[in-house]
């Protein structure tokens, strides 16, 4: 859990400085009557300037420093705290890619288009996602990150160190930086963002492609210490994509592997049944749309029984019929274990992008 140190404004226009683990609830007893002395009395209570902290005795020791402070010093620095607000936004995204871009969509209805700013290799593409969803384009990757509370790296594993080095001179505590990066660990990251003068909190997460459309399974894993409101703040952030689910960092690769590169697994396995549709009679409209809704249905058939997949299986198959000689076909030819195998596959690669 984060310390903070804070500064009320009383109702006197006295000042107060504090330090707790949570300013919101530490302001509400001050506002309350149950907080210090000296602000009882004094309401209304308003919070002006909060500063996160890595540690309680590191915010004893700033809170300490600041009420050293003579009262003009405290204005300046409460007028210098509220000027970075008012410039500061609540995201920023390095990469709007194929997977990048369904983010920043998510985070645009999450937010508000106005408290996004993105960034690309190639600017006309940021440029015209910006123009579609309404957000900020920034001039380059240190800009972008320079001024958004989470900052988002959407960028090929491969390009991420350099990326994640160039940005963290600008970064500081009071920022999360969040990758998508398959194969690339904390560790690996936390490394590479060694020369942040003060270091920011980090999160990995893994969407998937169906996120384009609030469709997707995204999982989320965070240092241990990282304060939950930082985690809540970027699970706030990524709902409009689909379900966000927390996991172990260990388990990461393996749920790429199933739900990130699912898809593309998935995707061949529609065309091949809407190819089954042509030959024996469907017009090629038709039978893809049959067996896109087929797999939609049967997937929230899954999610929404509770019953599991062999039992569901079962439930369409009939003794003699035809939807067990399509089963049957199906085992002959190795379906399971093709699955199987392109999964172990997936996580095998995304273990082998890890490798640094």
């Amino acid at each position: 859990m984060g310390w903070w140190v804070y500064i009320l404004r009383c109702g006197d226009g006295t000042l107060y400085t504090g330090s707790t683990s949570d300013v919101e609830r530490r302001a509400a007893a001050h506002a309350g009557g149950r907080g210090a002395k000296y602000t009882r009395g004094r309401g209304p209570i308003a919070v002006v300037y909060r500063e996160e902290c890595p540690d309680k005795g590191a915010a004893l020791r700033r809170e300490a420093a600041i009420k050293k402070l003579k009262r003009p010093d405290k204005l300046n620095l409460i007028a210098a705290y509220a000027e970075r607000r008012r410039n500061m936004k609540k995201a920023a995204f390095i990469g709007t890619g194929n997977m990048g871009a369904p983010l920043v969509g998510a985070a645009c209805k999450a937010l508000g288009a106005e408290q996004v700013v993105i960034t690309n290799r190639t600017r006309a593409k940021a440029e015209a996602l910006a123009e579609r969803l309404g957000c900020a384009v920034a001039e380059d990757n240190r800009s972008a990150a320079a001024q958004a509370e989470v900052v988002f790296l959407c960028v090929k594993p491969q390009m991420l160190r350099g990326v994640a080095e160039e940005l963290a001179p600008v970064l500081g505590a009071g920022q999360t930086v969040v990758s998508i990066a398959a194969g690339l660990t904390l560790e690996t990251i936390r490394g590479w963002l060694a020369g942040a003068e003060e270091p920011p909190a980090l999160v990995r997460i893994m969407p998937n492609t169906p996120a384009a459309i609030g469709r997707g399974m995204l999982a989320l894993s965070a240092e241990a210490g990282t304060p939950e409101a930082r985690i809540q703040a970027v699970e706030a952030m990524l709902a409009p994509a689909g379900l966000v689910e927390r996991i172990a960092e260990g388990q990461m690769d393996a749920f790429s592997a199933v739900a990130g590169c699912g898809p593309a697994f998935v995707y061949p396995f529609i065309e091949a049944l809407a190819d089954g549709g042509v030959l024996v009679g469907l017009p090629r409209g038709q039978a893809m749309t049959y067996a896109a809704q087929m797999v939609l249905g049967a997937a929230a058939m899954v999610l929404e029984s509770g019953k599991h997949p062999g039992q569901l299986k079962d439930e369409v198959c009939s003794p003699g019929g035809s939807t067990i000689a399509g089963v049957a076909a199906l085992e002959q030819n190795g379906f399971r274990s093709a699955a199987i195998q392109a999964v172990q596959a997936a996580y095998h690669r995304n273990q082998e992008l890890g490798k640094v």
